[in-house]
C-alpha cells in the first residue's frame, strides 16, 4: 500500500513538474497549428496591435515558446530579433541562449516582447528578473501569459493528467501575481489587456458565436480570458544630493601685474 501511494505521488508530481523550454518546443508548435491554437494567435495579434503601436523605440528581442515566431505583428521598431531557446532546431531566431542567463550587457534593450515564454520556463521569476536587467531605463517589457483564472486554466488541470501535450504544464501566473514581481523589479504597469474566452478542448463552429463571446468580454473586461498582455515600463531611481549645490570657481594662477610691468620698464631703459 506504501508502495503504490508513493508511486501514485511520483506519478502526480512529475505530471505538474514544468519541462525545459528547449524539450518542450515540438509539442507547443504542434499544439499552436491547431484549431484552438491558431484562434488564440489570431486575438493576441489583434490585442498586441492594440498596445504595440505606442511602443517607439530602436531595439527590441522577441522571446518565444516555438522555434517560429508566432506572432506576425508589425512593430514600431527600428532593429528587432529573436532569442531560442533550443539549439536543434533555431528555426526564425537570430540566437539560441537561456532566458535567465542572456548574453547581453544590462539596459541594452528597449523593448522585450515574451511571448508566453514566462509560465513556460522552469524559473519564471529568474526570467523576469533577467528581462529587468538587460531593458533600458524607461523601456517596456511586453507579457503575453496564460491565465491561470480562466476556462483553459480550469482545463488545464484534469489535462494534464491524461495528456502528455507540454501546452498543459505551465506555471499558473495570476495577474496580481505578475504585477507584484514587476514591481519589485521597477517596473511599473502601464496597460493591461485579455482575450480568448471560448472553451478551449473545442473550438467553436460558429463565427458569430465566437464574435460574441469576444465583444462580451472586451466590452465588460471579464477576468477570464484564455490570455492576458500586461504592458510594463522600467523606473530607474537616481541619488539625489543631500546639500545645497554649490557651484565653485576655477582658480587659474597668473602673474602679477606689477612685476611684470616692472621688468618691462627695466628693459625699455636698459637698467640691469
Amino acid at each position: 500500500m506504501r508502495n503504490l501511494f508513493q508511486k501514485s505521488r511520483e506519478y502526480l508530481d512529475g505530471r505538474h513538474l514544468v519541462a525545459p523550454l528547449d524539450s518542450s518546443q515540438s509539442s507547443l508548435e504542434e499544439w499552436f497549428q491547431s484549431k484552438y491554437g491558431q484562434y488564440l494567435l489570431q486575438r493576441e495579434q489583434e490585442a498586441l496591435r492594440h498596445v504595440m503601436p505606442e511602443l517607439t523605440a530602436h531595439r527590441m528581442m522577441c522571446l518565444g515558446i516555438t522555434s517560429k515566431r508566432l506572432l506576425r505583428c508589425e512593430f514600431n521598431h527600428l532593429h528587432h530579433f529573436s532569442i531560442g531557446a533550443c539549439a536543434d532546431f533555431p528555426g526564425d531566431n537570430q540566437a539560441i541562449a537561456d532566458f535567465d542567463a542572456l548574453p547581453l550587457p544590462s539596459e541594452s534593450v528597449d523593448t522585450v516582447l515574451l511571448h508566453h515564454a514566462l509560465e513556460f520556463s522552469q524559473y519564471p521569476h529568474e526570467v523576469l528578473r533577467e528581462m529587468a536587467r538587460v531593458l533600458t531605463p524607461c523601456g517596456h517589457m511586453v507579457l503575453v501569459v496564460m491565465n491561470p483564472v480562466s476556462l483553459m486554466g480550469m482545463a488545464k488541470w484534469p489535462a494534464r493528467l491524461i495528456s502528455s501535450q507540454a501546452i498543459w504544464r505551465h506555471h499558473g501566473l495570476r495577474h496580481r501575481q505578475l504585477l507584484d514581481w514587476l514591481r519589485l523589479l521597477n517596473c511599473h504597469p502601464v496597460k493591461a489587456v485579455s482575450g480568448g474566452y471560448p472553451w478551449p478542448l473545442k473550438f467553436p463552429r460558429g463565427e458569430g458565436e465566437t464574435g460574441f463571446i469576444e465583444k462580451l468580454g472586451q466590452r465588460y473586461q471579464l477576468p477570464w480570458g484564455a490570455f492576458y498582455i500586461v504592458v510594463a515600463r522600467k523606473y530607474v531611481a537616481r541619488p539625489t544630493p543631500l546639500g545645497p549645490r554649490i557651484w565653485k570657481s576655477i582658480r587659474i594662477p597668473m602673474v602679477s601685474g606689477v612685476k611684470k610691468n616692472s621688468v618691462i620698464n627695466r628693459s625699455i631703459s636698459g637698467e640691469k
